[in-house]
């Protein structure tokens, strides 16, 4: 068990292990979901939180035969627009795709937060009916941002479909949302995959987290081949439907989703001088750096 410790010690402890740097360079997160995609042989992906579009570009490369469906508001987010962006906007962004002669993609500027009614109308005419394989959710980091972007995504994902989260290790609303997607909204269909890794220029240990859908008991793929277990093998996909099943009525209880939050109920350091507390990560960096 952690004790709680001071914004200092936390600072000084990020200070050790990361150095910041937004120049958007050796994303290795980004290679990372293009293997993903290419694995799955993926047709849809969406991505929340395009900004300059490195890791689109990553993803489009990796789906031949399939579409990036990407969505920002490339301008100030955060619960009160406390964050600026990178000077990016979404023409940039197409002419990078375009540069790099693809064209499996299609971005829409949109608030996913403020505006989500629209944004849901929009992602519905863009899917056609066809479930989300990949989705990478990266945009607002508040609580109630990656909330808000997982409600309106996990209803359309496939039943054997991927939602990678960024950042679920050093920010606040990220990580607490894993947390509960563990517990308080557990349904018993996925699980939770954290990994304390993911580099981005000269920052690492950002964190990515993957909920992946337990797929073997819903999909269409039999076993095939025997190399000796002790159950058969209709033993063997009965037994996992089951548990599946179990598993579902057991947390039936789960707090539903889409009940709305309000910005009251988020931590009061928002409202205090201390309200970009990146901000003073960043300073207490510089300032012990000098030393």
């Amino acid at each position: 068990m952690r004790d709680k410790i001071s914004f200092f010690k936390r600072a000084a402890r990020f200070a050790k292990n990361r150095i910041v740097d937004e120049s958007g360079q050796d994303s290795d997160y980004g290679l990372f979901f293009a293997s993903i995609l290419n694995m799955i042989e993926a047709k849809t992906c969406v991505e929340i939180g395009v900004q300059t579009g490195k890791t689109t570009e990553l993803m489009c490369e990796a789906m031949s035969d399939g579409h990036v469906y990407g969505f920002d508001n490339w301008g100030e987010h955060g619960l009160i627009n406390q964050f600026k962006t990178q000077p990016y906007s979404m023409k940039d962004v197409e002419d990078r795709l375009h540069k790099a002669e693809l064209n499996n993609f299609t971005l829409t500027k949109v608030d996913t937060i403020n505006d989500r009614p629209n944004f849901e109308n929009k992602l519905d005419k863009l899917l056609g009916g066809n479930k989300i394989d990949f989705a990478f959710i990266d945009a607002d980091h508040s609580y109630i941002g990656v909330k808000n972007d997982f409600e309106v995504i996990y209803p359309r994902l496939k039943n054997s479909g991927i939602i990678a989260f960024h950042d679920t290790l050093m920010i606040d609303g990220c990580r607490e949302f894993m947390l509960d997607l563990r517990t308080k909204y557990f349904d018993g269909t996925y699980d939770v995959i954290d990994m304390p890794f993911g580099k981005l220029g000269l920052a690492k240990q950002l964190g990515i987290s993957l909920l992946v859908k337990r797929s073997f008991p819903v999909i269409d793929n039999a076993i095939f081949e025997i190399c000796g277990s002790k159950s058969s093998p209709d033993e063997i996909e009965m037994n996992e439907s089951q548990w599946l099943k179990d598993e579902i009525n057991k947390n039936k209880n789960h707090d539903l989703l889409n009940k709305k939050i309000s910005i009251d109920d988020m931590d009061k350091a928002l409202y205090s001088e201390n309200l970009k507390p990146i901000d003073r990560t960043r300073k207490f960096v510089k300032d012990n750096t000098k030393k």
